[in-house]
């Protein structure tokens, strides 16, 4: 199988494994504690994952180079700010049992940039990364 269409289905097998949460509530600064929250549309946070899905893939492909049947999902939450950047990732469950990818993963996942939240609060997102073997 050629590399496209691995790709194509890492895609499709990350579509059919997420979701995605838009909205989070965080006190704004100076409103005393008011609650603000920060929304952004699913079809745009899975957009800009997958500008991304190369970085995640590599993750994985160097450990697939040492073991060839590594396979598994991780489930990630991360925090995109009121500034569009992701500013916290924490990895909530994964059956890969390889932490050099899930730290890899988490590493990139901090380097993304999506655009603004509409209301300017955080956006929590919970989206699962599934990793197999091209046949």
């Amino acid at each position: 199988m050629d590399l496209k269409r691995a790709d194509l289905l890492f895609l499709v097998a990350a579509a059919l494994g997420c979701g995605t949460s838009g909205t989070s509530e965080t006190p704004a600064p100076g409103t005393s504690g008011r609650t603000v929250r920060g929304s952004l549309d699913k079809k745009v946070i899975k957009e800009v994952i997958h500008e991304h899905h190369k970085e995640v893939r590599a993750c994985y492909e160097v450990e697939l180079v040492r073991q060839p049947d590594l396979a598994g999902r991780v489930l990630s939450q991360f925090t995109i700010s009121g500034t569009g950047d992701v500013v916290a990732v924490v990895l909530r469950d994964s059956t890969l049992g390889s932490p050099s990818i899930e730290e890899c993963v988490r590493r990139r996942l901090l380097t993304w940039k999506f655009p603004r939240p509409l209301g300017g609060g955080n956006v929590d997102v919970v989206y699962a990364f599934n990793f197999f073997p091209s046949p």
